[in-house]
């Protein structure tokens, strides 16, 4: 049977059919269901204590000796927005202490992800006794012990999957090695405030404010799950966000704010990250670095950075979806167009449109080096590491549902017919692979009001496994159709008496006006468009199917 499809060519997953007898009931059934009733409930907030970290009290030990003696310390971090708000918390703990440790991000494009010996070559030369890894490490085994016959002991943070177990560092801080954390899921940024709060030996300190918030972009940046600890953690880093001191984090904070409303996890998600990631994608990560730290051009610069981020990978993505072959259930995709640091974007994107997993990679020389994303039902670990995969690889990383990995250009067509066979192997093909769009629950327009969509707003912060609620209105007419937005991609209109959004829905304009009488089932969410005093009720559509 062809399922009913919607007009991007979705097919909706609806959780539950029943109708809700009122918008209270609505938001109680949700947080039951996401087990968030006793946290709206009781206003449960509570972090880990960091010496549950194995060796936390070793860490601590050494740093604080190393600074001591004055010792030459450095911060080796990650060129995204995890590693790099990490790497920010612990510059701003050093410089409080009258301490300028050196800082090393390394350039995506010339020198691709974690450690390598030329740069804990270059470290030597400036010195340095003590480096404290952040968002990476764990599977630089034979960088830390070029780094020891340096005489230098590296300090790991991380939160990545441990390939070959414990590395030979001084200490490690990760939430699987060498023991088990309580919150499995923490984020890099998250690693290195739990470092934080143990060298502050759990004392409040200046500047708390803004390293829960810089932990807090860290946190919704990497998509860990926003449950437990890290829905505590985001909780009360969007709390410090609305009452910043003055200083650089405010300054690049309030540059994305509206005047009347207060930024949130999903702000935070798709306004502030992209610009910090866009550094480390377009350029060099130091200027994301320099913006939380310092302020300044750095801001105006992250701006004009992830501009250009998002018409190159549009151009690109373009590009991608009219030479696809999706006669196959994975998508790996190789060209000398992308770079490194937007393979990322474009294999995302991939994903969601055609819900398959996807390699995208940048091809430099005769080297490839690609970036993967899953969809929830497939671990992108686990064909990574098969034994047909495995081989082919120089090397690899990553999450479930996003890793990155290099390989030789001459065997891209061999991965890709290897990472085929292992999807068909667990029982996926290309006819079966149909993007899903889950939508939560059913609600009238009878639902619709202030009451309700504020009652919703006890459920945030939302994010990965507590996403934003998707709710499903049916049998409605579209009226007042206009594009508007840059070349008209987006679509502005009224279900009934509301106002209404569809982003990136300006190509379906000319089919729904020339059918003024159709009704449609809306996939949408509710906000509140804050403007001028006024709080106006707003439908965000996601997806329209005809009835």
């Amino acid at each position: 049977m062809i399922p009913h499809l919607s007009l991007t060519g979705r097919q909706w997953l609806l959780r539950r059919d029943e109708e809700f007898g009122s918008a209270d009931d609505v938001v109680m059934r949700l947080a039951t269901e996401r087990q968030l009733l006793d946290v709206i409930q009781r206003q449960q907030m509570k972090l880990s204590d960091p010496s549950l970290f194995t060796e936390m009290g070793r860490a601590v030990e050494r740093i604080d000796h190393a600074m001591a003696e004055n010792e030459v310390i450095a911060i080796f971090g990650d060129y995204d927005a995890d590693g790099i708000t990490g790497t920010a918390q612990l510059v701003r703990f050093f410089r409080r202490r009258g301490i300028d440790p050196v800082i090393y991000l390394p350039h995506r494009m010339r020198e691709g992800y974690g450690m390598k010996n030329h740069s804990i070559d270059a470290l030597h030369e400036k010195d340095v006794t003590l480096i404290i890894t952040v968002d990476t490490g764990i599977a630089s085994h034979e960088q830390i012990e070029r780094a020891k016959s340096h005489g230098i002991d590296v300090i790991v943070t991380d939160h990545h999957h441990p390939s070959n177990g414990r590395p030979p560092a001084y200490a490690v801080i990760h939430p699987q090695v060498p023991d088990a954390f309580p919150n499995e899921h923490i984020s890099g940024s998250g690693v290195a405030f739990m470092l934080l709060r143990a060298l502050e030996k759990g004392q409040a300190w200046d500047g708390i404010a803004e390293d829960f918030v810089l932990a807090t972009i860290g946190t919704v940046a990497d998509m860990v799950p926003l449950t437990g600890e890290n829905r505590t953690l985001v909780m009360y880093g969007l709390k410090c966000l609305q009452q910043l001191p003055p200083g650089p984090i405010k300054t690049f904070a309030d540059s994305l704010r509206s005047k009347e409303a207060n930024l949130s996890s999903t702000d935070i998600a798709f306004r502030l990250v992209p610009r910090i990631n866009a550094s480390g994608r377009m350029d060099d990560p130091i200027i994301a670095l320099n913006a939380l730290l310092e302020g300044g051009e750095a801001i105006a610069k992250l701006d004009e950075l992830n501009t250009h981020r998002r018409s190159f990978t549009a151009d690109l993505f373009d590009q991608a979806s009219a030479t696809l072959d999706l006669s196959q259930p994975f998508i790996v995709l190789a060209d000398e167009k992308y770079t490194a640091g937007i393979v990322g974007l474009i294999a995302g994107k991939l994903t969601e449109e055609y819900g398959r997993p996807s390699l995208v990679a940048a091809i430099v020389g005769d080297i490839c080096t690609g970036s993967l994303r899953s969809i929830p039902q497939f671990n992108i670990m686990d064909a990574l590491t098969h034994p047909t995969v495995k081989p082919l690889l120089l090397t690899f990383g990553g999450h479930a549902q996003a890793a990155g990995c290099t390989f030789a250009l001459k065997d891209l067509d061999t991965l890709r017919a290897a990472l085929n066979a292992v999807m068909i192997d667990a029982g996926f093909t290309s006819d079966t692979l149909i993007p899903v769009l889950e939508i939560d629950a059913p609600v009238t327009t009878d639902h619709l009001s202030h009451h309700f969509i504020k009652s919703l707003s006890n459920l945030e912060p939302y994010g990965q496994a507590n996403a934003e609620p998707l709710f499903l209105l049916r049998n409605q007419t579209i009226t007042g159709l206009r594009c508007i937005g840059t070349d008209g991609r987006h679509l502005q209109c009224r279900i009934g008496q509301t106002k209404a959004i569809a982003f990136n829905f300006g190509g379906h304009e000319p089919s729904l006006s020339s059918q003024p009488d159709q009704t449609y089932d809306i996939a949408c969410r509710f906000t509140l468009n804050k403007w001028n005093g006024r709080e106006d009720l707003q439908i965000v559509i996601e997806d329209i199917r005809h009835v």
